[in-house]
């Protein structure tokens, strides 16, 4: 039935994944300063060495908690479709490969860093505090790959997160090379790195997630990028506007009969042919198809949506954008450059169809 059919477009996973994946970064950046601090003995407002610790241990856990979020609702969420085995395994994905990749090389670091510190005692302090160096990759990794992988990089808010993430662990690593007792070598090459890689950040940055065709260039699936590219329509002739009964807002209800079938390359096929009613006279034909799935439906790989009076039933022509249960929201154009954005509210009984659909013209 339609209530089956996987949604297409961006879901509430797809912002829970952004929105435990900007936290996780958040919660690594004070675990790396608190652990740069406990090295140095720092102890503010006089509190007990053991409490800074307990407190870098327990932020520790919540940063492993929250990874585990993202990596479980990027999973789960069918859009844009990231297997099971590149959460894991570097690079495994056509999904922005590069990026992708870097964010499993950071989850796989941390996994390592959680799982040596549970067993510190059995490892012994040596081999605990050599894994334990990986933090200093760790963190690096996750920021690079939250930048290239992520959708909302451009955001202001998400800018000053990371800025001020960055400036966070910077200020961090130079009060440690601050400590006496640190070799000048030491203090040299890590002041070196740190610069040239603030600088390589402030060169790369413009020329790659804040520049325009960024998600294109990092590897985004072309099927991805078209459902968020908005259309351009064409400048509409005044002429025309007021013949078009579709040419203004509307609302209206329909009915018609539910048809479900196999296509030639053996795709399960919904169309629907519906005769609008209580507005503009016309038909609305809503056809989608993909892998059938085995409670019955289908997944939804390709979509069209048609729209137009009974004598030119497909003047309006495009594709679902969203479909969560019952309702489902598409855009059609037509060749003279109209724009609809159309949400329909779908009632299954069997074999036939009826509900309501609301249209607007888009500027």
């Amino acid at each position: 039935m339609i209530a089956a059919v996987t949604a297409q477009g961006p879901s509430a996973l797809w912002y829970a994944t952004r929105g435990a994946g900007a936290t996780a970064t958040v919660l690594l950046t004070a675990s790396v300063v608190l652990g740069i601090g406990e090295e140095r003995g720092w102890r503010p407002g006089g509190s007990p060495r053991y409490a800074v610790a307990a407190l870098h241990r327990t932020i520790s856990m919540l940063a492993m908690a929250m990874l585990a979020i993202h990596i479980v609702t990027t999973i789960l969420d069918p859009f844009p479709r990231i297997a099971v085995l590149a959460a894991f395994v570097p690079f495994a994905t056509a999904y922005r490969p590069l990026w992708m990749g870097l964010g499993a090389v950071a989850s796989d670091l941390l996994v390592a860093l959680i799982v040596t510190s549970v067993l510190r005692n059995r490892l012994g302090y040596r081999a605990w505090r050599g894994v334990h160096w990986a933090a200093y990759a760790c963190w690096p990794i996750a920021v690079l790959h939250g930048l290239g992988t992520g959708s909302d990089t451009k955001a202001t808010w998400m800018l000053v997160l990371t800025l001020a993430s960055v400036a966070a662990v910077l200020v961090g690593v130079l009060a440690r090379l601050a400590r006496a007792g640190t070799s000048a070598y030491a203090r040299v090459g890590t002041t070196s790195a740190a610069t040239l890689g603030v600088l390589g950040l402030g060169v790369w940055l413009p020329q790659g997630p804040l520049a325009s065709g960024w998600a294109k260039r990092a590897g985004t699936p072309a099927s991805v990028l078209a459902a968020f590219t908005p259309r351009s329509p064409a400048p509409r002739p005044a002429a025309r506007a007021k013949a078009d009964p579709f040419g203004r807002s509307f609302s209206a209800s329909f009915a018609g009969p539910l048809r479900q079938g196999t296509s030639s390359s053996g795709a399960a096929v919904v169309d629907l042919r519906l005769r609008l009613r209580g507005g503009p006279r016309g038909i609305l034909r809503i056809r989608m198809s993909g892998p059938a799935l085995p409670g019955g439906g289908l997944r939804m790989d390709r979509s069209s949506v048609t729209l137009g009076p009974p004598a030119s039933p497909a003047q309006y022509q495009g594709k679902v954008q969203y479909l969560q249960d019952t309702v489902l929201r598409a855009e059609v154009g037509s060749v003279s450059g109209r724009a609809l954005r159309l949400e329909v509210n779908l009632s299954v009984a069997g074999g036939s169809v009826n509900g309501t659909v609301s249209a607007r013209p888009v500027a």
